[in-house]
């Protein structure tokens, strides 16, 4: 009985660790939480969807900005040089915390189709 206790309660805190992650140049890393290796603002509490789904990118004309539905497939912000950059989700901006920008025809042509 004590077995099955002990073994159980490991597996609970195994499934309700904290996850961690930081950006890294382009995309999001799962990390531990090492405040010696990492400042405490970079830190992020893990999420599935931004490791798998917020990448930066390098746009090119060429390049289909709207899914078949007319809906963003790419967003953009600027960073603390204030340098435009381009992201493959809606979210905050890794650096600066800033409200990302759905892509539009206007940036496209502007700032990539130049």
């Amino acid at each position: 009985m004590v077995l099955v206790f002990v073994i159980g309660t490991v597996i609970y805190n195994y499934i309700t660790r904290q996850r961690w992650m930081v950006w890294n140049e382009n995309t999001y890393v799962e990390v531990n939480f090492d405040v010696n290796k990492y400042d405490v603002n970079q830190l992020k509490i893990f999420k599935e969807e931004r490791i798998e789904l917020f990448k930066k990118v390098t746009p090119h004309c060429e390049d289909q900005f709207f899914n078949n539905n007319g809906s963003v497939k790419i967003w953009y912000g600027k960073n603390k040089e204030k340098e435009l950059e381009y992201v493959t989700a809606l979210g905050l901006h890794p650096e600066t915390g800033k409200t990302l920008k759905p892509i539009t025809q206007y940036m496209i042509n502007k700032h990539i189709c130049n």
